[in-house]
This record gives structure tokens, C-alpha cells and sequence, in this order.
């Protein structure tokens, strides 16, 4: 039979792994905890990002409809400068029209804008209320885990041996040392 030099072969047999491990059961997070507050994160931002992609949709549906009506006023415009009437009553026409054209414009674009910003504070919501639950959801956890190591550290201390006398004060019997207070 060949002798193994392998060294990977020498080294697994030699090596308990399982014990490798037992250092993580007593991490400081609940692996599952984490996991469930980062799939939480992915849908928050999944949702911001709906919320941001409707608005979007939304917004180039309003453009679109605003670039038409300045299609059909920018062609009346010119149906009016190239019909009858004198000069003078085509220009004060043509004035009357184009004020509410620019009114119309400037009320369309308050629109966009008003439909952006409530897109974005809608967005912005969904992102804030997830990362005020996540800090609520870790504080939480922290405080779990700080509960259930006092009261490891507590058993800890109930299960020492009584101290030697020579760790006893003279006459009084109490440690004088931090060890069991």
C-alpha cells in the first residue's frame, strides 16, 4: 500500500472541524434575524423604486400630453397670423393667445414638478420607515442577545467553587476581591 503524502489527507483526520464551528452558536446576531431584516431592506427599496418607476411612467404620459397641446396652440398661432384681418387685430389676437399659451405652460410645468416632488417624498418614505424599523429591529436584537448573555454570566457565577480562606478578609469572611460581588 503507497504511502498518503498528501497533505490536505493528512491534515482533515487530524482536525476536528465541528468544533471550528462551535465558536459561531454563540455569535452576537441571530443569523435568521439578519437574513429576515435584509430581505426586509430589498423590498423597501423594491418598493421605493415601483413608486419611482410608476411616477416616471407616469410623468412622460403628462409630457407627452403637454407637448401635444403646444403642437395644436403653436398651429392655431399660426392659422391666425395667416388668416384675414388687419395687422393691428392679428397682433392683439395673436398677444391674447400667446399670454395663454405661457399661462398654460407655466401651470403645466408646476404640474411636473408637483408630481416629481410627491413621487419622491413617497419614495423617500418607504426608505426612512425601513431604515427607522432596522434600527429598531437591531436595537432590539442587541438587547436579546445582552439578556441572554447576563444571564449566561450569571449561572457562570453560581456554579464557582467557594473562594480558598485565604482570599477571605480576616474575621469577616468576605472575599476581597471583585470575585463574587
Amino acid at each position: 500500500m503507497a504511502k498518503n503524502d498528501n497533505p490536505f489527507a493528512q491534515f482533515f483526520p487530524n482536525n476536528d472541524f465541528s468544533k471550528l464551528y462551535e465558536q459561531f452558536q454563540a455569535a452576537p446576531f441571530d443569523l435568521k434575524a439578519i437574513m429576515e431584516a435584509q430581505r426586509k431592506n430589498v423590498q423597501a427599496f423594491t418598493d421605493a423604486q415601483q413608486v419611482a418607476m410608476e411616477s416616471i411612467q407616469a410623468l412622460a404620459q403628462r409630457q407627452s400630453e403637454i407637448i401635444s397641446q403646444m403642437v395644436e396652440d403653436q398651429s392655431s398661432l399660426a392659422k391666425e397670423m395667416m388668416g384675414e384681418g388687419t395687422p393691428e387685430s392679428k397682433i392683439a389676437k395673436n398677444a391674447d393667445m400667446f399670454k395663454k399659451i405661457y399661462e398654460r405652460t407655466v401651470v403645466s410645468m408646476r404640474e411636473l414638478s408637483d408630481m416629481i416632488s410627491k413621487s419622491n417624498v413617497e419614495a423617500s418614505n418607504i426608505i426612512n420607515k425601513r431604515v427607522s424599523a432596522g434600527m429598531t429591529e437591531l436595537k432590539s436584537a442587541l438587547e436579546k442577545k445582552q439578556r441572554q448573555k447576563s444571564g449566561i454570566t450569571f449561572l457562570k457565577l453560581q456554579e464557582r467553587p467557594p473562594l480558598p480562606a485565604a482570599f477571605l478578609l480576616p474575621g469577616r469572611g468576605e472575599a476581597h476581591d471583585d470575585y463574587h460581588r
